[in-house]
C-alpha cells in the first residue's frame, strides 16, 4: 500500500509524539488519599470499579477514543508508513508474553495452584510480577515458581499508587526499597501498581531494571480515561526499555460487565492483529477468584492458551527477557 501523493512526511519524532501523547497518566484519587487506598477491602475496590465500569461501558467514545479500546496500532502504522508502503507480513510467529500482577498472598496461592499447571500443560511459562513491601511473601512459593521455569518481577513498593508522583528523594527510596525483591531472585523487570507512571518514574525504572511493562496500547477506562502508547512493539522512553502490555486486561473486562466469552474474542482477535503487525503480544491477569481466577474466567483463560499453542504457526510462547534479546525494541 503506498501513501497517496501529496501526503506530508512521516519522522521518527511523528511516531514518538503519537506514542507518547498519552503514555502516562495524572494523579487519580486513589494516590491522594491521606491512607493507602489499600485498606478497603479487595472486594468492596472491585465492587466499586465494576460500578464505575458498568455506568460508562456505553460511553467508549468517552474514555477509548484514543488510544482507541480494546486495541489501537496507530503508532506502528505511523511507523511502518515512514518508508512509503505499508511494513510485510511478520514472518515468524509473533511471541506471546504471559504475565501476572500478583496483589495478595490469595493471588500468589493461586497462580501456583491454578495458574501454573495450566500454563505448563499447553508448553508456555509465565512472569508474575510480587508487591514486596505489602504482605508477607511465602518464599517457598516463589522458589517453586522459579524452580518450574518461570520468572518473577517486581510490582512496585506496596501498592500505594503514591511512587510515581512522590517527591523525587521519596520515589527513589521507595524503588530502592522494593529492590529486596530483585536481590532475592533473578529480576529483570518492573510493572507499575494500577500501571500509573510519569515520566520521572520512568527514567529511575530505567536505572534499576532492564524493562518496564506499565504501559499498555490501549488501557481504556482504567487507571486513567484514554490512556496508553498505540503501539505493540517494545520501545525506549525515558531511558527505559518498555514491554507494553498489548492486549486487554482482565480488569476491565471485569469492570465493564464483559462476559466470558466477549473476553475471549477481544483477546484472540487483538491477538491475530498484533502478531499481524509484527508485535509482541503481551497479556496481563490476576489470579484472584475477583479476577481470571473466578472459574468462568480462568476457564476464558485457559481456552486463551489452548487458541496460542493450536496456532504454532502464528503464535510461540516466550517471555520478556527471551523478546528483549532477539532485538525487537524499536
Amino acid at each position: 500500500m503506498a501513501i497517496p501523493p501529496g501526503a506530508a512526511p512521516i519522522g521518527d519524532d511523528d511516531v514518538i509524539r503519537l506514542r507518547e501523547q498519552r503514555a502516562f497518566t495524572d494523579r487519580p484519587i486513589t494516590a491522594r488519599l491521606p491512607l493507602n487506598y489499600r485498606i478497603v477491602p479487595g472486594w468492596a475496590r472491585a465492587v466499586i470499579a465494576s460500578g464505575i465500569g458498568r455506568m460508562n461501558r456505553r460511553r467508549v467514545e468517552r474514555w477509548g477514543l484514543f488510544p482507541a479500546w480494546p486495541i489501537d496500532l496507530s503508532a506502528d502504522v505511523l511507523a511502518d508508513l515512514r518508508h512509503g508502503q505499508a511494513a510485510p507480513p511478520a514472518a515468524a510467529p509473533a511471541p506471546v508474553v504471559l504475565t501476572h500482577d500478583i496483589d495478595s498472598p490469595e493471588g500468589l496461592t493461586q497462580l501456583v495452584k491454578q495458574f501454573l499447571p495450566a500454563e505448563e500443560a499447553a508448553g508456555a511459562r509465565s512472569t508474575s510480577y510480587l508487591v514486596p513491601c505489602a504482605w508477607p511473601i511465602d518464599h517457598g512459593l516463589v522458589a517453586d515458581v522459579i524452580a518450574r521455569g518461570h520468572a518473577v518481577g517486581v510490582h512496585g513498593c506496596d501498592h500505594s499508587n503514591t511512587t510515581p508522583f512522590a517527591p523525587p528523594d521519596e520515589r527513589r527510596r521507595r524503588l530502592d526499597a522494593a529492590q529486596s525483591l530483585a536481590g532475592r531472585y533473578p529480576v529483570s523487570g518492573y510493572r507499575a501498581p494500577s500501571l500509573l507512571r510519569t515520566r520521572a518514574l520512568l527514567r529511575d525504572v530505567g536505572a534499576r531494571y532492564r524493562y518496564d511493562s506499565s504501559i499498555p496500547t490501549s488501557g481504556g477506562l482504567f487507571p486513567t480515561p484514554n490512556n496508553g502508547c498505540a503501539t505493540a512493539r517494545p520501545f525506549r522512553v525515558e531511558g527505559a526499555v518498555e514491554l507494553p502490555i498489548t492486549l486487554p486486561r482482565d480488569g476491565p473486562f471485569w469492570f465493564l460487565g464483559c462476559s466470558p466469552d466477549e473476553s475471549l474474542r477481544a483477546w484472540t482477535e487483538s491477538a491475530c492483529l498484533v502478531a499481524r503487525s509484527r508485535g509482541i503480544v503481551v497479556l496481563l491477569t490476576h489470579c484472584e477468584r475477583r479476577f481470571s481466577g473466578h472459574p468462568a474466567m480462568f476457564k476464558t483463560y485457559c481456552r486463551f492458551l489452548e487458541y496460542v499453542r493450536d496456532r504454532a504457526d502464528r503464535f510461540a510462547f516466550s517471555a520478556p527477557d527471551a523478546v528483549l534479546e532477539g532485538g525487537n525494541v524499536w
